[in-house]
């Protein structure tokens, strides 16, 4: 097995089973997007976003049960994430064509818009600063980064520029207890990356893919590491190492256009899953890149380690239904 550096152990590629253990309709007749994240007392949580004008929900993970449903008009949803503060408090965050908004994802309350100065924002990630911030990132069509403070909502910093096109995708990497990178992909197909706290350029761009960069995920799943993914317009899944900026292994190979990308670490086994037009969510050793049968259906994806080892998968159907599967050996 090559070595990658990374976090998770690098198990070779057992026998994996998803255990499909809940089924969920939305109640739309159209795409949904779920979102998992940590609820309480080390409870899963999931959001769903559904609809041409998404209706965004949250469920009981334990019986499929609707907690609470936003009755606010979203015009479009570009991207969406679902964070916990160390304060307990559960943030979802979406992207809109009018900025992006935030929720109390425990109860649905509505909080306060985030300032993007009017620029469109299309991709979002979470970090966890060394100085115990919480921070939201934010992919701008104005060839720009943001960063918010997610517990006061205030901007952390000046805009990151050194784009040429429109930023699509971000991600953060925290490669020790004093260093982070923010990596982040444009609409020509460039990557770059920062530092996370300075926000200083880190080396020249690399161009990564042929078409757009349309996300990126850090690959390591158990805290620390330094490869991620990317995956571009046409397809082409790339592995790179933060540090370096060089790719690692072989491009993983797609029938179709890739919409998410995951990351999950089932039983100690690096996962990579991506989802998009063509229905199936394919999964790879994160590692060797060796595509691994769980025969998952769906067009959008989701994953959440849990303390016992096992991994929570939820695909999102073109129908409006999510399923919950439970991945382990």
């Amino acid at each position: 097995m090559v070595e990658f550096p990374g976090s998770c152990p690098q198990k070779g590629s057992p026998l994996l089973k998803a255990v499909e253990v809940l089924a969920i309709d939305t109640g739309r007749p159209n795409a949904v997007r779920p979102i998992m994240g940590p609820g309480v007392d080390g409870a899963a949580l999931l959001v769903s976003i559904a609809g041409a004008e998404p209706v965004i929900r949250g469920w009981d993970l334990s019986t499929g049960a609707s907690l609470w449903s936003s009755m606010e008009e979203l015009p479009d949803c570009n991207d969406a994430v679902l964070v916990g503060l160390p304060d307990g408090r559960r943030i979802l965050a979406v992207s809109t064509e009018d900025g992006v908004e935030r929720w109390d994802a425990l109860t649905g309350d509505p909080l306060d818009l985030l300032d993007s100065s009017d620029w469109t924002i299309w991709g979002m990630k979470s970090a966890s600063f060394p100085d115990n911030r919480t921070v939201l990132l934010g992919a701008g069509q104005n060839h720009a980064i943001y960063r918010w403070d997610l517990a006061t909502g205030e901007q952390v910093g000046a805009p990151l520029r050194g784009h040429n096109t429109s930023v699509l995708s971000v991600e953060f990497i925290r490669l020790s207890t004093t260093d982070s990178v923010i990596v982040s992909g444009d609409d020509a197909g460039y990557l770059r990356r920062w530092d996370a706290v300075t926000g200083a350029a880190i080396g020249l761009p690399v161009e990564g893919h042929s078409s757009a960069v349309r996300a990126i995920s850090h690959l390591a799943t158990t805290g620390g590491g330094r490869l991620f993914a990317s995956s571009d317009a046409h397809g082409e899944i790339s592995r790179w190492d933060a540090v370096t900026g060089e790719r690692v292994g072989e491009p993983l190979a797609t029938t179709s256009d890739v919409h998410l990308l995951a990351t999950a670490c089932p039983s100690g086994t690096p996962l990579l899953l991506a989802a998009g037009a063509s229905g199936t969510i394919r999964t790879w050793h994160a590692y060797t890149g060796e595509l691994i049968d769980l025969s998952l259906s769906g067009v959008s994806v989701a994953a959440l380690d849990q303390p016992d080892g096992t991994t929570l998968v939820a695909a999102g159907t073109a129908q409006g239904e999510i399923k919950v599967y439970s991945v382990s050996e």
